[in-house]
C-alpha cells in the first residue's frame, strides 16, 4: 500500500485524538489518499483500527462508492457497528465528489470511506475543508492503476508502506 504524499496520512492524529480531548496547537488533513493494490484485500484491514476506533463516537460511518455495496455481515465481522454504518451508491465521480463533501460537512459522520478515482487538487482542497468544518475522517481509496497511470515519472521513490 502506498500514502499518496499530497495528502497526510492521519493514523497518528486518529489515534492520538482518541486518547485526549484536547485538539488544541494539532493541524493535520482530515483526508487521506490511499493507493492500494485492487488484488490485495489487506489494504482495509490497514484501516481496521482506526475505523474501530472512530465507530466508538456516537457518528456513523459512511460508505461511498459507485461500484460497491456494503454487505452489513462483513461489517459486523470487521467490529465495526452495522447499526451506525451507510452505503451510498453512486452513479458517477462527480456525484460521489458532491456527496462526499455534503457528509463531510455535515457533521454527521465520524468517517467517510469512498473509494474514487483521481481527485483534482481543487477537489482535495474542498474536501479537506468539508473535512474540517465536519470534524469528520475521510479515506479515498484509489486502485494502483489509476496512480500509476497518472503519477509523476519517479513519484513512487520506494515510498511503499
Amino acid at each position: 500500500m502506498y500514502i499518496a504524499p499530497l495528502i497526510t496520512n492521519n493514523a497518528s492524529h486518529t489515534l492520538f485524538s482518541g486518547l485526549s480531548n484536547s485538539r488544541i496547537g494539532m493541524t493535520t488533513n482530515l483526508v487521506s489518499e490511499i493507493v492500494y493494490d485492487p488484488q490485495n484485500p489487506f489494504t482495509l484491514h490497514l484501516l481496521l483500527p482506526f475505523l474501530q476506533q472512530l465507530g466508538q463516537q456516537p457518528r456513523w460511518q459512511l460508505w461511498l462508492s459507485s461500484e460497491r455495496r456494503l454487505n452489513r455481515h462483513w461489517i459486523s465481522r470487521l467490529g465495526l457497528s452495522e447499526k451506525k454504518s451507510i452505503s451510498l451508491r453512486t452513479s458517477s465521480t462527480q456525484e460521489s465528489v458532491l456527496m462526499l463533501e455534503k457528509a463531510l460537512r455535515s457533521g454527521n459522520f465520524s468517517s467517510v470511506i469512498a473509494w474514487l478515482p483521481e481527485l483534482t487538487q481543487q477537489d482535495k482542497e474542498s474536501l479537506n475543508q468539508a473535512a474540517a468544518e465536519g470534524d469528520c475522517y475521510c479515506f479515498v481509496l484509489q486502485p494502483m492503476m489509476i496512480y500509476r497511470n497518472n503519477a509523476p515519472q519517479g513519484s513512487l521513490n520506494g515510498q511503499w508502506h
